[in-house]
């Protein structure tokens, strides 16, 4: 740790000043869209909105650091949402399971999706992205069959939707779940020697090998971890919504990949790392926000979003340079 922060002082000026650039767009978008629409967006009622709604994006971003930070990609996240989203809702509608044995359920269904990515790539030797994909499109073929293409609606128990429409303290309980899940995975990557393990492979599976780390089994893991937090993502979104979407998890997948990409220009610059991923998620969607309460139009959102993507991975590259070039 303490070689971290030589390595942070002596980075190059730019590249500080660099890290504090998306908390202060944050903060001038909350100001601006707070000067143009005065009696809407600077209420209490639109920032629990904006936080429970935006809860799940955020946790979901998180999942998907677990393998970008080993050098890996996960686009399989979204279709385990899906499914996490899906079982929390099938089990008890359609075949009668407690709620309480539907969450785990679910959630161990999504470990297991994560379980057989980081097998396919650790043991079968197969690239990350084409197995996560491969996995992406079987799992949703998955949710299909199990729907039978329909949307789950009856027979939901009251306290799924509960879990998201109450407030803990006035804070909903969704941004509750992502402040839990954000401190605690947060504290596993820069605080433990399990996180700094996972940067190592990330810096250099070989590397990481022959120093000792069982690096196989971390990628596993990684994985495990990306398919049980999706799953978590899932059922909040479920609960959000109410009933059980198979379309529900493709929407959540550019967001997710935006967000943690531009949390890399945030903080620990040139680093993926979790507070830059929140305050990527929640300057993005105050943005859109913004946007549509001035009246632009709907299409305007998923453009915004690919473009911060495109910015982000171009900044992370220039940041990469300006660090080697120093």
């Amino acid at each position: 740790m303490a070689a971290e922060e030589t390595a942070i002082k002596q980075a190059p000026v730019g590249v500080r000043i660099a890290g504090l650039a998306l908390p202060v767009i944050l903060l001038l978008f909350v100001v601006v869209f707070s000067v143009l629409q005065p009696d809407i967006f600077p209420t209490a009622s639109m920032a629990r909105t904006i936080l429970r709604t935006e809860s799940v994006a955020a946790i979901l971003a998180i999942a998907l650091i677990f393998p970008l930070v080993i050098g890996e990609f996960d686009v399989s996240i979204a279709a385990v949402l899906g499914l996490g989203a899906i079982l929390v809702t099938g089990l008890p509608s359609l075949q009668g399971v407690p709620l309480a044995l539907a969450v785990v359920l679910s959630i161990l269904a999504c470990a297991t999706v994560g379980l057989i990515n980081g097998l396919l790539i650790v043991k079968v030797g197969i690239n990350a992205l084409v197995a996560t994909l491969g996995i992406s499109v079987i799992v949703t073929g998955l949710v299909y069959w199990y729907t039978n293409g329909g949307v789950i609606y009856q027979n939901i128990p009251k306290a799924l939707p509960a879990l998201a429409q109450q407030n803990l303290l006035g804070i909903p309980l969704p941004a509750i779940f992502l402040a839990i899940v954000a401190t605690g995975a947060w504290y596993v990557l820069e605080c433990t020697p399990l996180g700094r393990y996972l940067y190592a492979i990330g810096g250099s599976k070989e590397a990481a090998r022959l120093s000792g780390i069982n690096v196989d089994g971390l990628v596993i893991l990684a994985y495990v971890v990306a398919g049980v937090l999706a799953g978590l993502a899932g059922i909040l979104q479920a609960a959000q919504l109410g009933s059980g979407n198979p379309n529900i998890g493709p929407p959540f997948l550019l967001p997710a990949f935006a967000a943690a990409y531009l949390g890399a220009t945030a903080f620990r610059v040139n680093t993926f790392n979790v507070p830059g991923t929140i305050v990527a998620v929640f300057t993005v969607a105050v943005g859109i926000t913004g946007l549509q309460l001035l009246g632009i139009e709907f299409f305007i959102a998923p453009i915004f979003q690919g473009v911060s993507l495109i910015l982000a991975v171009i900044a992370v590259r220039y940041l990469r340079r300006e660090r080697l070039v120093s």
